[in-house]
């Protein structure tokens, strides 16, 4: 059970105790390894005992991932680490509610061409903490309907809404964000956003944007794929295929730019390694379309400014170029939280192969047809044989969930109530916890008769 579960027990003993408990233990999950034992003389403030325990098992997980062992599954609800990763719209760490995150702090920056911004003030409705926002017109069209206490900015029309939010990032956002310990989010709109929500996803929806955005995955994208594809298409792609991505012409909204669409015969790669990205992205990454999303200031911050400042820099060549179309394809994969290795195993094993499309949506993970339905039918029946694995032949135990009455706080961020047993007769507590790199930490404290 622990090891489906991707658990390592932290055991505690009482000075004098026997090790029946334990050895129960290793005997009825062996492959969930007892990585910590500690010797106590009273189980007086256990609690702050394990709490401690938890928070260094946890902080190792995070710097040693061989602590991390695999997914469950990837689109799913009982997996809560790995669960949402296919369709982008779960990870640990997410405020409690979608209603929550009306009360998160918000940073707002729109990139204005000529829509009327009319809409924002019902977009934004019921949120209670918007810090700032930016309106960054380029088009030279009156900026008209704002909200009231938005600051405007007119720029040059170069690198469209790229650009406009990289000028936010190098320019206005180290001004608002002064504190390392800010936790507030930054959504990125384009004054068509209304016309986004209507007609392509829901995903647009502002409190959807912060409540995943609130996640250890720091980043969110508008579109979700979801309504259009049900699921059978991921927001994540293959890397090395998605780098291959080489785009020769855009007409769509294109401007009478005196400079040429494309320079040099260059891929999304070669334009990814010209920023001199030094945090590492993995073989699989999250990918966003259409230049509306949502990101923690943590993560903006995690890429080093130089980084934002070259990419700044390359936008300001014209309108409509291929370095435009390149960095929406970047924003997820410089914003979002790397994967883990055994959440890129788990999502190359869950996808049946990669798309190919060499102008448009090029890499994502798809799966599709009758073998995925039948793998998908398997791993529920798994599932649902783990859960049962509790009882049988063995005296159950009392268990309380410590992350439940607070004792894991901060590093706690979804617990699960078990019940297993053991031939001994000794009665303990078990507390289990998920900290937010998705490791899972059973802590066993004695409670002697």
């Amino acid at each position: 059970m622990f090891a489906a579960l991707n658990c390592h027990v932290v055991f505690f003993k009482l000075d004098g105790e026997d090790t029946e408990i334990k050895d129960a233990i290793k005997i009825m999950d062996a492959g969930a390894p007892i990585i910590s034992t500690t010797t106590i003389a009273t189980t007086e403030n256990i609690g702050s005992t394990a709490t401690a325990a938890v928070q260094e098992v946890a902080a190792a997980a995070v710097e040693d991932e061989t602590l991390i062992r695999t997914c469950k599954c990837v689109d799913c609800e009982e997996d809560a680490v790995c669960g949402g990763l296919w369709r982008a719209n779960r990870y640990p760490g997410m405020v409690s509610s979608v209603e929550e995150a009306i009360h998160k702090k918000l940073h707002i920056v729109v990139s204005h061409c000529n829509t009327p911004l009319n809409w924002m003030s019902g977009y934004l409705n019921g949120f209670t903490n918007v810090a700032s926002i930016h309106v960054i017109s380029k088009c030279g069209h009156e900026v008209e309907g704002a909200p009231m206490g938005a600051t405007t900015v007119v720029l040059p029309n170069v690198g469209r809404c790229d650009h406009t939010y990289a000028y936010f990032i190098t320019t206005i956002l180290p001004t608002l964000a002064t504190s390392k310990d800010d936790n507030s989010i930054v959504i990125f709109l384009k004054d068509t956003t209304t016309e986004e929500f209507e007609h392509q996803d829901p995903g647009t929806e502002p409190k959807s944007l912060v409540h995943i955005a609130s996640s250890s995955n720091g980043f969110a994208c508008g579109v979700t794929f979801d309504s259009t594809w049900a699921g059978s298409w991921s927001p994540y792609h293959d890397k090395d295929t998605l780098f291959t991505f080489d785009l020769k012409s855009y007409r769509e909204g294109s401007t009478a730019d005196e400079v040429p669409f494309r320079v040099g015969n260059k891929t999304l790669g070669d334009f990814y390694n010209s920023l001199n990205v030094t945090r590492s992205a993995g073989s699989v990454v999250q990918v966003c379309y259409g230049g509306i999303f949502a990101a923690s200031t943590a993560n903006i911050f995690k890429q080093d400014m130089r980084v934002w400042k070259t990419i700044e820099k390359a936008l300001e060549r014209g309108d409509n170029i291929q370095e435009g179309h390149y960095m929406e394809r970047s924003w997820g994969i410089l914003l979002a939280t790397p994967l883990k290795a055994f959440q890129i195993e788990a999502m190359k094993k869950h996808s049946t192969k990669v798309r190919y499309n060499p102008i448009s949506i090029h890499g994502a993970l798809l799966r599709e047809g009758k073998e995925a339905d039948d793998e998908d039918d398997d791993q529920k029946q798994q599932i649902k044989e783990e859960e049962k694995l509790s009882g049988d032949n063995w005296e159950v135990f009392h268990f309380y969930v410590l992350a439940g009455v607070g004792v894991i706080s901060a590093v706690s961020v979804i617990a699960f109530t078990l019940s297993i047993g053991t031939t001994g007769r000794q009665r303990g507590e078990l507390g289990i916890g998920i900290a937010e790199g998705g490791e899972c930490v059973v802590v066993y404290s004695p409670n002697i008769h």
